[in-house]
This record gives C-alpha cells, structure tokens and sequence, in this order.
C-alpha cells in the first residue's frame, strides 16, 4: 500500500511539473448549433404603406393611397414680416407740463399680401415687435391701439413708459406681443377696402415728470414689425394665379421592396381624386402621370379624361363649425383597365411617380365679389387610391427584407471559427416557389460585405389545387448552405442580412392562369447555423 501511494505522488508530481513548465494553452474542438433568424413572413410583407384587406372568400386586396400634389394655404396667400415705420416730430417749440400730449395720431396702412386683396384674417400664430425711440428730454407714456385687430372682442392694445433722451441719446423702449387668436379686419376705417389696418398712438409727458420743452424737430419714432405670421383664417380675393409644377418625381413605395422581375395582375382600379378645400374655384390639367420602376423603366398613363384635359373644380363651402369648417369639394375619376394602360402602369413595379400638371385658382376671375376664403390645414389636393385584388402571376419576382440574426452565447472572444453551414428550413403556404439569396450587412448597416448563394436550391411551392390554384396545404423545404471560413467568421461582424427571395408561379396548369393571394397564406423561414469551433481553454 505504501508503494502504491508512492507511485501516485510520483505520478501527481510528474503531471504538475509537466503542466507548469508548458507555455502553451490546450485547445479543444465543439460543435454549437445557434438558429440566426427566425421569422414569417404574410402578405403584409409584400407590399408596403397599404392597408391589407380581406375578402369575404379570404383572398386578399391591397389598398394603397398616393398623394400627387397638395397645394397649401401659403401657397395661396402669405401675410410676410412687415415693417411700419411712424415719426412724429414737434412742428414747433413747446413747454409740455405734465400729463399734457406730446403727440396724437390716428393712421392707417397698408400691408402688403402680394397680390392678394385681403379683407379679413384670423392669427395662428405669430408676434408684434414696438420699438419706440424719443427725442424727447422727459419720461413720456406711450399708448397704441389697433381697433380692427381684437381678441375675445378687445382690441389689440398695450402702453409702455419710454425713458427721456439724455443730450443727444434718445430713449429707448421695446415690447412684444403675442398675436396667436388675434382677429385683423383689413377693410380700413370705411369698411370698404382691403390689406389696411388703421393705428392710434398716443404720447403724453408722465404725470410725474416736470414741465419739459419739446423742441421743433424733437420727435417719437415707432418701428411697428409683424412677423413669423401664420393665419388660420384669411377673406378676399386671392388673385387669379396660374402654377407649373413639375416634372416633378415623388416616392412610390408599395412596390420598394421588390427589386426585380415580373408581375402581372389580373385586375387593378385606381381612383383618381381631386379635393378643394379652399374657397375658391380652381382648375387643374395634369400631362404626365408616370410610373418609373427600379431600373428606370417609364410607362406613361394614358386615360383621355385625366391625362391633358383641364378640369374644373368648383370652390369648397364653409360650415361655420369651428371643430370642421370647411365642406370641401371632392371630384373622383376611375381609372380601369376599361378605360386606360393602370394594369401595364401598375405591373411596372414604380417606385416612383414623375408628375407634371398646371393648377390654376380663380380661372375666371373676381366671382366671389372678395369673398375667397382660406382655413389654415386645408387646401387642394390631388392623389390617387390604387386597388389591386392580388391575383397575379410572377416570375421571378424578387423581394428584399432585411431581418436582424441572433447569435445566441455562441460568439464570445476566445473561440474561433473552423467551418460552418447554414441550414434553411421553410415552411411554405403561398402558391409559388422562392429561390433564396442572403446578403451579410456591415456594422452599421449599409453596405453588403459578402453574399451566400443557394445555388440550385430552391423552397418550394404549396401544394396547389390543379383548377383553382388556391394551396391546399404548405410545403416544407429543407436547404442547406456550406460556408467557408471567413464567410462564417463575417457573421460575427453583422447584426442583418439581407434575404432575397425570387418568387415564381408554380400552377402552369392552373385556370385561370391568375393565382388569387390569401390572408392566411403564409413563409416561415427558420435559418440554423451549425459551427465547429476550437475553443481555447
């Protein structure tokens, strides 16, 4: 027994000397499998910016609204930043005793609106700057009223103390106001024009100051400035004007993540509508209306009723209730296969739109004997609603979704990739196979750093019924991808990937040839890496 010991100290001793004086680190090979994506993806996820909405047989129509143009209350009239300058100079020499007035002066101005007549205005916001200046050697209070300019029914008006000139310095004083709610009636002191705003100032010596000699020349200087002005309201005749806009190129988005191939569709119905919510007549004539896709492939729409052909919209009404003023109206056209090339516009894929129109306010003039009328939040617009009952055919369509990976506790510093492959399982419940290709993102997400080809592989189609198309059960698919090992190692450098998937109609013997979309068709995609690692200990 005791040799026995003996021999397992001896043997303890040797390994531990062994290990101390042995500079390198063991190292040991293990296998993780990590799932990196997990995800489903519906009809929601072909199209986007649409409100996705099923029938009463469960197939599915994509309701899409595109604005084309929206003129605004600035654009039809503005009241800019305006600056009034008043001077009162004494005629003469006087002796003022307190209490006694300096000056008194009732003026009225006008503003300019461009070519607007305006009559009457209601302030969103905005501010009055007073600054007034004395030549006058004593403390003088300083009043202005504004009587056409009024809150809750009190007329815009304020007075301020303004310090004596000492020698050659004038006194200065200033104050801002506010003017958010204010009323303006621009009609002048008859009542019977426009853009004018009649004023009283007023200056007297302070009682408590001593009798002061207003020399000839001595004078009070008002510098009145309106600015940063937005109405809510604003009444008169805003001018005939006559506006080009365009060719002029807007986002198209309900198409943006397919990146290529084909599509058709059985059906489409596009609403086109104009909408006046200002209160003046207007007509507008649109020339081009075109979809551009991603490649820059141009299909002019073509309907004779809106394409080239002026069209009057009568001006809208006000309701007199603050919480909805304004009745606008509304004028819709449809634009159908029947009647137009919609199914070729819309099978191009557009991203974007490229429109030109002219819009002209008041065609005929003065109709309204000034009584145009405009509400801050409305104006004109022009936009369309697309229909489109997803029944389709495609091929090779392809889709672009970037989805986030999750690497689980798989990646930590001390261990090192030596292979790897990617397995894909899918579950599929559309009526089209889907050739897949997955793109590797930088750090920051904007720029592709390697892609990993499933050559020859493909997630195939759900069972199809042979005279309707419609699938009557899902598919599973199982493809599996080989990386090298930087490839794997680059996973560690990205939080996204990009998956294409090119989609492909899968029913050649289908009647009709159009495949109707479901709302409960679905792809599950599960994407599994499987890495030998050798681990340093």
């Amino acid at each position: 027994m005791k040799k026995t010991r003996y021999i397992l100290f001896l043997l303890v001793t040797a390994i531990a000397v062994f290990v101390a004086c042995n500079k390198r680190t063991p190292t040991w090979d293990t296998q993780i499998l990590a799932p990196i994506v997990n995800t489903s993806m519906s009809v929601n996820n072909l199209v986007t910016g649409t409100t996705v909405k099923a029938n009463p047989d469960s197939s599915v129509t994509i309701v899409y609204s595109d604005s084309l143009y929206t003129l605004n209350q600035d654009s039809l009239f503005r009241i800019p930043d305006t600056t009034v300058l008043f001077a009162f100079p004494s005629p003469i020499t006087t002796t003022v005793s307190p209490g006694g007035t300096i000056y008194s002066s009732t003026t009225t101005s006008k503003y300019g609106v461009s070519s607007v007549q305006l009559t009457e205005a209601i302030i969103k916001s905005g501010f009055v700057k007073f600054e007034v200046i004395s030549h006058v050697h004593g403390l003088t209070d300083f009043s202005y009223t504004a009587p056409g300019a009024t809150l809750s029914g009190n007329p815009l008006s304020f007075t301020m103390k303004v310090p004596a000139a000492t020698g050659t310095s004038p006194g200065i004083d200033s104050i801002i106001l506010p003017l958010d709610g204010y009323k303006i009636d621009f009609t002048g002191p008859s009542h019977n024009s426009y853009n004018l705003l009649t004023t009283i100032v007023n200056g007297i010596l302070d009682p408590s100051a001593p009798p002061t000699v207003v020399n000839a020349g001595d004078s009070l200087i008002v510098r009145t400035t309106f600015y940063s002005l937005v109405p809510y309201y604003g009444q008169g005749y805003f001018g005939k004007s006559v506006r080009n806009i365009g060719p002029k190129t807007t986002a198209f988005p309900l198409f943006k993540k397919f990146t290529s191939g084909s599509l058709s569709l059985q059906d489409v119905t596009v609403n086109f509508t104009l909408k006046n919510g200002f209160g003046v007549d207007a007509s507008i004539n649109i020339s081009q209306l075109t979809s551009l896709n991603r490649a820059g492939a141009a299909v002019s729409l073509t309907d004779p009723a809106i394409i080239g052909n002026t069209i009057h919209i009568n001006r809208a009404t006000q309701t007199y209730n603050p919480a909805a003023p304004v009745n606008p109206t509304v004028q819709t056209f449809t634009i159908d296969p029947s009647n137009s090339n919609i199914l070729a516009w819309v099978d191009n894929l557009p991203v974007n739109v490229q429109t030109a129109l002219q819009i002209t306010t008041n065609p005929l003039g003065n109709v309204s004997g000034s009584n145009d009328f405009a509400f801050y939040g409305y104006g004109i617009q022009a936009y369309l609603d697309v229909t489109v009952p997803l029944s389709l055919v495609a091929s090779n369509l392809t889709l672009a979704d970037t989805v986030a990976v999750n690497y689980g506790s798989g990646s930590t510093s001390f261990q090192q990739i030596k292979s790897g492959t990617f397995t894909l399982y899918a579950t599929n419940d559309f009526p089209f196979s889907a050739g897949m290709q997955i793109y590797l993102l930088d750090g920051t997400n904007t720029h592709i750093i390697d892609s990993i080809m499933l050559p020859n592989q493909s997630i195939a189609a759900g069972t199809t019924d042979a005279t309707t198309g419609k699938v009557i059960s899902p598919v599973n698919s199982q493809l599996v991808i080989q990386l090298n090992v930087n490839q794997a190692k680059e996973l560690f450098n990205t939080k996204n990937i990009i998956i294409t998937s090119r989609f492909n109609m899968n029913c050649p013997t289908c009647i009709p040839a159009f495949s109707k979309i479901y709302d409960y068709y679905y792809l599950n995609l599960k994407l599994v890496g499987n890495f030998d690692y050798q681990v340093k200990g």
